[in-house]
């Protein structure tokens, strides 16, 4: 969960919302002059390692993360209570000799009544269409899974009353048949999440700028769980992949979850029927984050 005490002064009032499916209500505070929402979709889950003999074998493929959707809105233009439903985090697939892909991700909301079944209430949505789960693992490098799609202001008609932002998610790397794939590009602040090895390691992150890198996971080990960085500004990083297999009779690594709003990880290949292939990581569930000014 994120630290929201890194964003709070006396000026103004932040509050956040990150519990998966559960609705949950904004209260204005009294005095809001201003109000910023932050709506980050979920992540989903990444693909599960394939298990065989012969090879190749790749792990699975990392999900990709939720989209962003963002508003600044004169307070005395919202009622005095919103109801926020974040989305659930996508599950991991299973590592194996018929590996599963790992599961969606969700879109969140931020609405005026608790119901999201018609565009007329809602103030804001993450994005369209949820992140993809990451592919199982076959026999073959596997493909991106795509990130949530970006939102649309016939969807968010209320966005019109203020300044919004839509930002896509990004994609999951690739398991692959030798090493997986990493970091493709940082285009928003949530970054993608590793692919999986095949008989090699997992996907990596490159430093970039300010931004620290994450190294590979080795071959036979488990992949880490997405980190949360604060500064010099907040970035989200998706679950590495697990190490494949290298050797007869040891096991992929299962991968990492995914940090808020981000993609799980691919679970490793692993060598025979006789160990396990790694499982997908879980993907991050979304959040949103309504900033009042005071």
């Amino acid at each position: 969960m994120l630290d929201l005490s890194y964003f709070q002064n006396q000026n103004s009032n932040v509050q956040g919302f990150f519990s998966g499916g559960t609705w949950q209500t904004w209260i204005k505070p009294r005095g809001a002059k201003l109000v910023t929402i932050i709506c980050q979709g979920s992540g989903a889950g990444g693909g599960g390692g394939r298990q065989s003999a012969s090879t190749p074998r790749a792990g699975g493929g990392g999900g990709g993360s939720g989209a962003t959707a963002r508003l600044i809105i004169d307070a005395r233009l919202l009622p005095d209570i919103l109801y926020i439903l974040p989305g659930i985090g996508g599950a991991g697939g299973l590592g194996g000799t018929t590996a599963t892909s790992g599961s969606s991700g969700q879109n969140s909301f931020v609405t005026l009544i608790p119901d999201t079944s018609s565009v007329s209430n809602v103030v804001l949505r993450s994005g369209t269409t949820p992140a993809a789960g990451g592919p199982a693992g076959t026999t073959a490098n596997t493909a991106n899974a795509a990130g949530e799609t970006i939102s649309v202001i016939t969807n968010n008609i209320f966005s019109n009353l203020g300044i919004f932002t839509f930002q896509a998610g990004v994609i999951g790397g690739i398991g692959g048949v030798t090493n997986g794939q990493g970091l493709v590009t940082i285009i928003n602040f949530t970054i993608n999440s590793g692919g999986g090895g095949g008989t090699g390691i997992s996907g990596t992150v490159a430093a970039a700028g300010v931004f620290p890198g994450v190294a590979s996971t080795p071959v036979n080990t488990n992949g880490q769980n997405g980190n949360i960085l604060y500064k010099p500004t907040l970035m989200l990083y998706g679950g590495r992949g697990g190490g494949g297999s290298s050797a007869a009779s040891t096991n992929g690594g299962n991968a990492g979850n995914g940090a808020p709003g981000c993609g799980g990880g691919g679970g490793g290949a692993s060598t025979n029927t006789g160990v396990n292939a790694g499982n997908g990581g879980r993907g991050g569930d979304g959040f949103v984050i309504i900033t009042t000014s005071l």
